[in-house]
């Protein structure tokens, strides 16, 4: 009962401040929901041990970070969960309708959003907080671009994801994360980026082994609407075609490779 005594005090606070971080969170009601947090982590009985054993089975090896089986509370001690995922085209990119060209450059893109959070402002929630677009030159037998993503609610009510892609000779690999009161941030290859002042990462991969990227701002558009933006406006974008098409840029065509007998 003292669990959800405290499931109810903290959701009703959250209208119940007027002062708010830069996310529009209110402030008192972060304090408290992180101090809470903190103590459910530490806390047995407040664990949701059906959601660690999930975390328990194999994870695929393109994953930049190794996800480790943490015992995690119970999601609504401290507020509902309203979902969240990934999206992108590099697992569809053999339809034509998904295949993204530009020139000799073909493009893949990954996204990650957040659902209906009680815990985000209305213009943050069912709208992507992360996408990372690149250029490839390789794919698997199956006509699929190397590599995996993930979302992850683990963190609750942080969330965020990982994935990686690769070309012939390298790889990209890429973390962001969401945060009530922190923001929203990625890191790519060990490149920091804040992305309250930009969204949308366009990644190249130089023939030289090195990378070339560019930070814009995509107006947080939601899951359905993501793959005719970047089709119809990110792709139009002047500065995003000369960073794309630059000779310098790893190209061609990928094809099928072919199964040995």
């Amino acid at each position: 009962m003292k669990y959800v005594l405290r499931a109810l005090f903290l959701s009703s606070t959250l209208l119940g401040f007027g002062q708010t971080t830069e996310s529009g969170a209110p402030i008192e009601w972060i304090q408290k929901m992180r101090q809470q947090q903190i103590e459910n982590i530490s806390d047995p009985q407040t664990w949701d041990m059906e959601r660690m054993h999930k975390d328990l089975m194999p994870m695929n090896d393109y994953q930049p970070i190794r996800m480790g089986a943490f015992p995690v509370p119970h999601y609504d001690l401290l507020g509902p969960y309203r979902g969240g995922g990934f999206m992108g085209n590099a697992k569809a990119r053999s339809i034509p309708d998904y295949k993204l060209v530009v020139e000799d450059k073909e493009i893949v893109f990954d996204s990650f959003f957040i659902g209906d959070s009680p815990f985000y402002e209305e213009a943050r929630r069912n709208r992507s907080f992360f996408t990372i677009m690149t250029v490839i030159d390789t794919v698997d037998t199956n006509g699929f671009t190397p590599g995996a993503s993930s979302f992850l609610s683990r963190n609750h009510p942080d969330y965020g994801g990982q994935g990686s892609v690769s070309t012939k000779n390298n790889r990209l690999d890429y973390v962001a994360f969401t945060t009530p009161d922190k923001g929203s941030f990625a890191i790519v290859n060990m490149r920091l980026f804040h992305l309250e002042y930009g969204d949308l990462i366009v990644v190249t991969p130089q023939k030289d082994g090195s990378f070339r990227s560019l930070q814009i701002h995509s107006k947080g558009v939601k899951e359905e609407e993501l793959f005719d933006y970047i089709k119809n406006e990110v792709l139009k974008r002047e500065d995003v075609l000369s960073l794309i098409t630059e000779s310098t840029v790893i190209s061609g065509t990928p094809e099928v490779p072919h199964e040995m007998d």
